[in-house]
């Protein structure tokens, strides 16, 4: 039954935003199993019982992140170092623009959504997981489709361009060229940074020119910290991982490419929501 625990993580995490949540609800799924005599099927009673618990846990999230010091971001799940794409169809839907817009739906439409368009649960699976009936599970998907469609990011095909574009970009940034960065940005591009409290910016910053100004002051910081800047993926979309020159994670850069140029920018660098990179081999800062 071990087997099943990919799955659950790639669902839980996907519900959340958030690894140790997840891996709590996952965890006390497993607990609950043990403690049932007979179950004919335990993926069927995994999977209901972590959606269940999860559904649970984001809507408690939810009142606590009303409380946080400015824009929330899901802990990224980066490519290199973080596997839970089962299959590389699934891959977009670890994206940090994907699952920042997947916070426009209530828990119930998120986890019809989650499990029937990108896990491909039918409704009748969805009516047993939930405790609805298909017809409730079929309209909770269609509102949840409603609510995104404006807004789920649409990137550009070719991997390989992306990440050429996110080499310009880290070069412009650098050498602190204005121009250069602007010409890699959508003109409504826009900056969120997700610090917690503990960095950051407490709003998004938006338009061209702001942004680039923002990202040379911040490059600039890069230099004094003696920062690197790694290329890596965050559901398959590039990104950057700063860290310092022990190793240690601290920032996590997301890019959505739309046409060509770079229309959003999620950087995370609240070092709470980086634990799960400095678990996999990298160096913690002794300075």
């Amino acid at each position: 039954m071990e087997e099943l625990r990919p799955l659950l993580l790639s669902i839980a995490y996907r519900m959340l935003g958030t690894f140790g949540d997840a891996e709590d609800v996952v965890q006390e799924a497993y607990l609950r199993l043990h403690r049932e005599p007979e179950v004919s099927s335990p993926k069927a009673f995994l999977t209901t019982v972590t959606t269940r618990l999860a559904i649970d846990q984001l809507r408690s999230a939810r009142r606590q992140r009303e409380q946080y010091f400015g824009p929330w971001l899901p802990e990224p799940a980066v490519d290199e170092y973080v596997d839970l794409a089962d299959r590389a169809a699934l891959s977009d839907s670890l994206s940090t623009a994907f699952l920042v817009v997947l916070e426009r739906l209530t828990p119930d439409q998120r986890a019809v959504f989650l499990l029937g368009d990108v896990f491909g649960y039918s409704y009748d699976e969805l009516a047993a997981i939930l405790g609805k009936t298909p017809a409730n599970c079929r309209q909770l998907a269609v509102r949840a489709r409603r609510r995104i469609a404006d807004n789920r990011p649409r990137f550009d095909p070719s991997p390989r361009q992306r990440d050429e574009l996110v080499r310009r970009f880290v070069a412009a940034a650098e050498h602190g060229d204005l121009e250069a960065l602007v010409a890699v940005l959508t003109p409504d591009a826009t900056f969120t940074g997700d610090g917690g409290g503990k960095g950051g910016f407490p709003r998004p910053v938006q338009g061209a020119g702001n942004v680039a100004r923002l990202l040379v002051g911040a490059f600039a910081r890069f230099g004094e910290r003696q920062l690197a800047s790694e290329l890596v993926h965050v559901g398959g979309q590039p990104a950057l991982r700063m860290h310092n020159p022990v190793g240690r994670t601290v920032a996590i850069w997301s890019f959505a490419v739309v046409e060509g140029r770079i229309a959003t920018i999620h950087g995370i660098v609240n070092p709470d929501k980086l634990t799960h990179l400095q678990a996999s081999g990298h160096a913690d800062d002794q300075g």
